[in-house]
């Protein structure tokens, strides 16, 4: 891993956050306050926003720096990546995938 900032990778992931919660582009970029055309280009890894922007933008989706951020972090609680995928997944998914954890989690016991 080198240090730098995966923007690909970045713009992946807040793409996904946005259409989770059913956003066009146009919606998300009005909530966090940035031009639709500044959203596109992070989504498609060719800009990087500014900290401030990125905040709002962190904000907005829903999730945790660490969850867009985890392919240039060199360490992310996997803890924190767990619960921002999971929250990330479609309602019926996610429910279908906690009822899954709760009923393995009490096989184990």
């Amino acid at each position: 891993m080198n240090n730098t900032l995966n923007t690909l990778m970045l713009g992946e992931r807040l793409r996904k956050c946005r259409v989770s919660r059913k956003k066009t582009i146009a919606e998300f970029a009005e909530l966090c306050g940035i031009s639709n055309r500044y959203l596109s280009d992070i989504e498609h890894g060719l800009k990087s926003p500014k900290l401030d922007t990125f905040v709002r933008i962190t904000n907005t989706a829903g999730v945790s720096a660490d969850y867009l951020l985890q392919d240039s972090l060199l360490s992310s609680s996997k803890e924190s990546l767990v619960l921002d995928a999971l929250n990330n997944l479609p309602q019926r998914q996610k429910e279908l995938l906690q009822n899954f954890i709760l009923h393995l989690a009490a096989s184990l016991e």
